[in-house]
């Protein structure tokens, strides 16, 4: 609405009264009839599309990318003293109507009280969800899911630790939302600490 100053309210009076007078003595033109085209044009327009909302959000094959991954890592190492974890990849992450994928395909490289360690985790993670308008839980998760560490040349087998951080699995019981390139999920980063939001976008 556009709000019109004590001055210019005589001015927009007088032009409204001015109108009137004019339309009033003119000959009134006939009124505009639609040609076919138009007609067909405006019967043909597609109807504007609406942005799904709820679990059907959800649904489609996303991509978790690097910055996100990193986000979430540096949230999960800043809540353990002395560690920092950098993360090289991302995960893919897909959503049936009542199924979910997980498949990180990423590395890490830790820092562990000044000790420098590498990490790869691939494979991936599979079960059933459900959700409201809000919140993601997720069920029966089965995880083949590899992970590799090598500290000072030394390498050992992470895929224990990985899954027993996936039985907190950070995707279940996360709250939601839909975004505007895709859904937005707020990982669990561990008890106490808060939830970090995860960007997926729609996969390449």
């Amino acid at each position: 609405m556009t709000v019109l100053s004590h001055r210019a309210v005589p001015l927009a009076v007088l032009s409204m009264l001015g109108v009137g007078l004019l339309s009033a003595c003119a000959t009134p033109a006939p009124s505009p009839v639609a040609t076919d085209s138009e007609t067909d044009a405006a019967a043909s327009a597609p109807a504007e599309e609406v942005a799904p909302s709820g679990p059907e959000c959800l649904i489609g094959d996303w991509f978790i990318a690097e910055d996100q991954m990193q986000g979430f890592y540096s949230a999960v190492s800043g809540s353990n003293e002395n560690v920092d974890i950098s993360v090289k990849g991302g995960t893919g992450l897909a959503f049936t109507n009542s199924g979910y994928t997980y498949t990180p395909d990423f590395a890490i490289i830790l820092q562990v009280a000044g000790t420098e360690g590498e990490g790869t985790i691939t494979g991936g993670v599979t079960g059933d969800y459900s959700a409201t308008d809000t919140e993601i839980t997720t069920s029966h998760d089965v995880s083949d899911v590899a992970v590799s560490v090598s500290v000072s040349g030394v390498t050992m087998d992470g895929t224990d630790l990985f899954g027993d951080f996936m039985s907190s699995s950070p995707i279940n019981s996360a709250p939601y939302e839909c975004g505007e390139v895709g859904p937005i999920l707020h990982f669990d980063t561990g008890e106490g600490n808060p939830r970090v939001p995860m960007q997926l976008t729609p996969a390449s």
